[in-house]
């Protein structure tokens, strides 16, 4: 809309966005074999290391566990609260506080503690008197709930994604090979997940879902250009009209990504305990999401393709 009434007010004349890498001729396709085995690795080894550890991979909202609020009448650290935890052998414990109200604490852990975790409080804090504001207990029971609703969440989305793609495109191929692509990317992210020994919960979900949307944008970014090109390059062969749209392209993926990762970056390293595994999770499917619409999803399109040269 902005756009539009700059361009009738004639305030608005050019408009050229940052480009490098200009008039690249990589052969991503001669390399398509190599890349295609690199994932297939990294697929294998997540689903491996997702089997090696089973339940153990699982947050408080999928395996069961105890939330603690806590309203002190002065703000405390975290960094001494979870201190104190780790003195208590409470280690596993995750610590929430918000800036608005900093003098809320919400407590995270696998199992029953807040008789523990107040005694420690009341020691610790002594001079800071504090309420309790709830105690809640998620059972194994509704964690395996939520593990099947989270699952069909994602398959609802994959779905989505397959017919809006293959509308758009008019051809199942290009949405076949981008769900696919959507599939590794979170299989990989996730397998980063828990090789780096944190947890899946909630959180971790819902940024799989983000990337699976990131990706698939990226992707059709690339489809668009094949189909424009396939157009103008009609006496072409379908493996170079992929490399032409992707070094077109090219540009475009790398810096939309850098901008994006600098602020997953802040949201790493500023973000806290709470959104670090999150933002790490969108972090890594982010780059692994780039990767797959470039040397996964375009050239997954010619491997059955007839005509494929």
């Amino acid at each position: 809309t902005i756009f539009t009434l700059f361009l009738k007010k004639g305030w608005l004349k050019t408009f050229a966005t940052l480009s490098f890498l200009t008039n690249t001729k990589i052969n991503f396709i001669s390399k398509r074999l190599f890349f295609f085995a690199i994932s297939l690795f990294l697929i294998l080894a997540s689903i491996f290391t997702w089997m090696q550890k089973k339940d153990k991979i699982y947050g408080i909202d999928f395996a069961g566990g105890q939330i603690q609020e806590y309203r002190f009448k002065k703000p405390i650290e975290a960094v001494r609260l979870r201190d104190m935890l780790k003195n208590a052998n409470i280690a596993d414990a995750v610590i929430q506080q918000f800036d608005k109200y900093p003098e809320n604490v919400i407590i995270r852990t696998p199992e029953d503690t807040v008789d523990k975790v107040s005694a420690e409080l009341k020691k610790n804090f002594s001079d800071n008197p504090f309420e309790v504001l709830r105690i809640e207990k998620v059972g194994p029971i509704v964690g395996q709930a939520l593990r099947k609703q989270a699952l069909l969440a994602i398959i609802f989305a994959m779905a989505g994604i397959l017919l809006y793609v293959g509308f758009r495109f008019k051809h199942f191929d290009f949405a076949t090979a981008g769900i696919i692509a959507i599939v590794h990317d979170v299989l990989v992210t996730l397998g980063f997940v828990i090789m780096s020994g944190r947890q899946v919960d909630l959180l971790v979900v819902t940024a799989l879902l983000t990337i699976a949307g990131y990706s698939i944008n990226d992707t059709i970014v690339i489809y668009d250009r094949i189909r424009e090109n396939m157009v103008k390059m009609r006496k072409s062969s379908l493996g170079d009209i992929i490399n032409t749209s992707i070094n077109e392209t090219l540009s475009r993926t790398i810096l939309t990504t850098f901008a994006t990762l600098l602020v997953v970056f802040s949201m790493f390293f500023l973000g806290g305990e709470v959104l670090n595994t999150f933002a790490f999770c969108i972090m890594v499917g982010f780059i692994v999401g780039t990767y797959s619409s470039v040397y996964i999803a375009a050239p997954l399109v010619l491997l059955w393709d007839k005509n494929k040269k």
